[in-house]
């Protein structure tokens, strides 16, 4: 017997509504395979195939599916990452010679690809942030992570030369700690962060960068440390598959 989808919004929309219940029930658990699309043109009939193709595209787009190729489309068995931006920036996370990775993934694999370290002179807004001159050397530090084979974000850097020079920040390996616990080393351990995100569609190049799914948005999030005098030591912009992240903040009472 046919399940009829409810009244009132599209008829894509409505058999969208239909099987991410199923999907959140169970019926459908996480890595299982969904029906095919004249499967359900008949479960859910009168419907087109057209109409399964879109309420298909409507949940791949929200992330609860995946196509493979030459096999079907699977219930998307991806856990997110959660990202504890308090826990995962706290000085007893990198103080003590871990990534701030570690919290991110827990048992799971994350890999730096793409990596590129090089000196160049601070464009206008990168000088504005760090509080340098325009044009004054900086170190950028700009790479690509996997997580689970599975890409997830580009992050790029920005440190000034009278901190990087001569440390291992210019190098693939930054040592226990990462960048960080280099700049405490030199005696401009990060004191406080402030975070800004944005959510928005991503351009044409992020969508090749991150191999992202079609209409899949991503979160701008820029972060900038400072000392304890206040000097921003490290300005990092990262662009994020949003599909794959669960952003988490705990603040005190």
């Amino acid at each position: 017997m046919a399940r009829e989808p409810g009244g009132g919004s599209p008829k894509y929309q409505r058999l969208a509504d239909a099987l991410r219940a199923r999907i959140e029930s169970g019926e459908f658990p996480v890595g299982s395979k969904l029906p095919t699309e004249r499967a359900l043109v008949e479960e859910y009939a009168p419907i087109s195939q057209g109409t399964v193709r879109q309420a298909i595209a409507a949940l791949r787009d929200e992330g609860l599916l995946e196509s493979r190729v030459g096999s079907g489309v699977y219930v998307r068995s991806w856990r997110p990452i959660v990202r504890n931006a308090l826990k995962r920036l706290s000085v007893e996370q990198w103080g003590e010679g871990r990534s701030v990775w570690d919290l991110d993934i827990e048992d799971r694999r994350v890999e730096p690809q793409d990596i590129q370290i090089e000196q160049l002179p601070a464009s206008a807004d990168i000088a504005r942030a760090l509080g340098i001159e325009e044009a004054a050397p900086v170190w950028r530090r700009n790479r690509r992570y996997a997580v689970d084979g599975a890409l997830v974000l580009r992050s790029t850097a920005y440190i000034p030369d009278d901190l990087a020079s001569g440390t291992r920040i210019t190098q693939v390996d930054t040592g226990a700690g990462g960048t960080y616990a280099r700049l405490a080393d030199a005696g401009h351990a990060p004191a406080s962060f402030r975070e800004e995100l944005r959510c928005r569609m991503p351009s044409a190049a992020e969508v090749a960068d991150l191999e992202l799914q079609p209409s899949t948005p991503v979160v701008e999030l820029t972060r900038y440390a400072s000392d304890a005098s206040d000097r921003v030591v490290e300005v990092n912009r990262m662009i994020l598959d949003a599909s794959r992240y669960l952003l988490v903040y705990d603040f005190p009472a």
